[in-house]
């Protein structure tokens, strides 16, 4: 059994993998809006052969293929996010996932990658192996969805997001995500623009900021097709975020559900939600990262000592 780049002569394989449909691992913010239905794996290597930015690898024995993984960009060219990672064998799951994510992890070096990421439910084959491959735990995420209620809660503050805002957002990452997450993913402002997705957006789609005395303490972003946003607030900031919560409500106002992933560790967010109606799902998310940047050594060099003789 091995990992490797799909070649065209695995098309009739894929196409046999197409009849048994196995859950999809890697989850993105687009299919948690599309809901649970797998991808098909000859969609996945026709877009890989057509150059439609994804990547693909193989896990093969034989003419069989066991499992298929896919990555494309994030916010840079240098980091990318798992979008698929399927396993067709129960008996090999452990070992072709981990081939799989070593694979990608290869694969993301050579093409000097920076970051790459994996999303899957907590519960999930793939959250056990994706540690034992390298990857490093970031977050857990909770997903909320439901109707946000229709509110007189005031929208003062709330404005929308401009690049010259880029890091006043990042100041707001930076004092609601743990350490430890930051440390796992982005701790510049270089990595979080290059990890952050932005895919499940589509054109006339925004972001919105809220502020507090002068400073801003919250931001979102949102999707008007499927009733989608991001929610991220400093702690204490309550009446803000409430505010930030309110304004996105107007601009969702006809998608049929509203819903938005958001970090277990974000209770200011998780009250607010709840507050404007959402209900929490059972099922969690880990978000995971590779890290492939190398640390820098500065080489210092002693001088030479040569000794003398005196006569």
């Amino acid at each position: 059994m091995s990992t490797r780049a799909p070649r065209p002569t695995d098309l009739v394989a894929l196409v046999t993998f197409d009849e048994d449909v196995r859950e999809n691992l890697a989850v993105t913010r687009e299919r948690l809006a599309q809901g649970n239905d797998a991808p098909l794996p000859i969609a996945a290597a026709i877009a890989q052969w057509l150059h439609l930015g994804r990547r693909m690898w193989v896990n093969v024995s034989g003419r069989q293929i066991r499992g298929i993984a896919t990555a494309r960009d994030l916010g840079a060219k240098h980091a990318w996010e798992i979008d698929t990672l399927i396993e067709a064998d129960d008996r090999l799951g452990p070992e072709v996932l981990g081939d799989l994510l070593r694979q990608a992890i290869v694969a993301a070096q050579e093409a000097e990658v920076t970051h790459l990421l994996l999303r899957t439910p907590e519960d999930s084959l793939a959250a056990e192996v994706a540690p034992r491959a390298g990857f490093a735990p970031v977050q857990s995420e909770r997903l909320w969805t439901g109707r946000l209620a229709p509110t007189s809660t005031t929208t003062h503050g709330v404005r929308e997001w401009t690049e010259e805002d880029s890091f006043a957002q990042f100041q707001v990452y930076c004092r609601s995500i743990p350490v430890s997450a930051r440390q796992a993913m982005a701790m510049t402002v270089d990595e979080w623009t290059a990890t952050r997705d932005r895919r499940w957006q589509d054109r006339g789609d925004g972001a919105l900021l809220v502020e507090s005395q002068g400073r801003v303490v919250g931001a979102a972003r949102y999707a008007r097709g499927t009733g989608q946003f991001t929610l991220v607030a400093e702690p204490e900031a309550h009446a803000a975020t409430d505010a930030l919560v309110a304004a996105i409500a107007r601009r969702l106002g006809d998608a049929e559900r509203h819903m938005a992933l958001i970090a277990a560790s974000g209770a200011t967010e998780d009250a607010a939600l709840r507050r404007a109606g959402l209900v929490c799902e059972p099922t969690a998310y880990a978000l995971f990262c590779k890290r492939l940047l190398h640390p820098v050594r500065e080489e210092t060099y002693a001088r030479a000592g040569i000794p003398l003789t005196g006569g």
